[in-house]
């Protein structure tokens, strides 16, 4: 809802898929997890999208609950966006 009038790209880094916003990114690895049952995982390892939250909160002035949502939306929507382009790439 927050950002939808954003269009990232998925840049690959080495071992890192950076989602670019323009004006802010998120930075996602691969880490292998778990105890008993070893997997791949997308990890969020970075996130610099101050300058995002900033141009929404200046369109419309956000209050504490929708910073909590625009939290969650970036995680998902930035996480949704390199599993895409995994999936459209063979990755």
């Amino acid at each position: 809802m927050y950002l939808k009038s954003f269009n990232p790209t998925v840049i690959v880094s080495g071992d890192t898929y950076i989602v670019d916003y323009g004006i802010g990114e998120c930075v996602y690895t691969y880490q292998r997890m778990g105890k008993r049952i070893k997997q791949d995982v997308l990890q969020l390892i970075k996130c610099d999208m101050w300058k995002v939250i900033t141009v929404i909160d200046q369109e419309s002035p956000l209050n504490e609950g929708d910073y909590k949502d625009l939290n969650m939306e970036i995680r998902n929507h930035s996480l949704q966006c390199v599993e895409d382009f995994i999936n459209r790439k063979g990755h």
